[in-house]
């Protein structure tokens, strides 16, 4: 199963400042007595509201503001305006709890369960444009071209909505634009399964993560800092595959490292983000748009991930005696850390991922021993 991966602002109270204005200018546009008249008095009284001189607006406050203007007159067309002038170029970090009932773009809106009894994550990722975007962005490794992005939202628990990924790729490669939408439905089901059982120990999904899909190369993935690629747009990749990949490349930011290693890759986190969240997803309610067959999946585990706890569970602690950088320690590390699960249940994986000390396998033995040591 191891093998190498191919290769806004916030106001003083402590609340998004989108929100204060977006509860303030509510209440005040409805008073206002014109729609031009009613954006001039909502820009000047969110302004006054938030106690600041004036300066030149956010996205977030302006989407605020015209959210607020078509909860007050939803035939506003200035509002609308405004709004879809809002989602261009860069998108705003932060929206405001009913957006989808204004939202100028085209979404797809989805939920994810970590289990039958746990509330849904509810996200939604744009499916194109509000304008034509004739900009290119650049990846900061590659220094590749792209021109579209997707841009995929989270719902927090006091119903704001919190940017969370980018898609970027080239419309002319071909293959891109069927990819794109499938590789972001991948990544929010997997960010879905994985804070639902371990949080997000490293902080890394606490900003933007970045996809960005290459039309060159193999098929393979990547992981380089916040970025993480897809090579290859044209190649075919089944959706078990696909998933696999993004879980694998998603793992490298989200678990603490492992490693070095001599093989099969320098840091082992990549396998643990494989065999962890693959599991987890085969035991969630698969979302009924779901591209990955649950057969296909079950079969993956049973066959891929569940042996290597058994593994762990014969050989014990005198497994790990020998090369402490080589594939086979890799393995058993990964059955160590299935194998806590299966005992111990996730309450012990973040235990766990809490208390390492550093990143190499005799770290991980260190951490875990006491958990798994009656």
């Amino acid at each position: 199963m191891i093998r190498a991966a191919k290769r806004g602002a916030r106001g003083s109270a402590g609340r998004p400042a989108s929100r204060q204005i977006d509860q303030a200018c509510q209440a005040h546009a409805r008073h206002a007595p014109s729609r031009l008249g009613a954006l001039v008095a909502l820009l000047v009284f969110a302004a006054g509201a938030l106690g600041a001189p004036a300066r030149a607006q956010s996205k977030e406050e302006s989407v605020a503001q015209c959210v607020a203007a078509l909860r007050a007159r939803p035939e506003d067309d200035e509002a609308k305006r405004l709004l879809r002038r809002a989602f261009t170029e860069v998108y705003p970090s932060f929206l405001p709890a009913d957006i989808l009932t204004f939202l100028p773009l085209p979404h797809q809106v989805c939920e994810d369960r970590a289990t039958e009894s746990t509330p849904p994550q509810r996200t939604f990722f744009t499916t194109g444009l509000a304008f034509p975007d004739a900009s290119r962005r650049q990846d900061p490794e590659k220094r590749q071209a792209f021109n579209r992005v997707l841009h995929a939202y989270v719902q927090e628990e006091g119903g704001e909505w919190r940017l969370a990924f980018r898609v970027l790729y080239d419309a002319h490669q071909e293959g891109a634009e069927e990819l794109a939408p499938r590789a972001m439905r991948e990544l929010l089901r997997v960010r879905a399964v994985t804070l639902a059982h371990i949080g997000d120990p490293r902080r890394a999904l606490s900003a933007p993560v970045d996809l960005w899909l290459l039309g060159n190369g193999d098929g393979g993935a990547e992981q380089s800092g916040p970025n993480l690629y897809l090579h290859g747009t044209r190649n075919t990749r089944a959706p078990l595959e696909l998933l696999r990949q993004i879980a694998h490349e998603l793992g490298h930011l989200i678990f603490p490292a492992i490693g070095p290693l001599d093989e099969p890759e320098t840091w082992g986190n990549g396998f643990l983000g494989e065999v962890l969240i693959l599991r987890w997803l085969a035991r969630a309610p698969a979302p009924k748009e779901s591209a990955v067959p649950a057969e296909a999946l079950a079969a993956y585990v049973r066959q891929e991930v569940e042996p290597l706890a058994r593994a762990f569970a014969v050989a014990g602690w005198a497994g790990f005696a020998g090369e402490e950088r080589s594939a086979g320690s890799l393995r058993l590390l990964l059955g160590m850390v299935l194998h806590l699960e299966d005992t111990q249940g996730t309450k012990a994986l973040s235990e766990l991922m809490r208390s390492l000390n550093g990143t190499t396998v005799p770290h991980w033995i260190d951490a875990a021993r006491p958990l798994l040591t009656p």
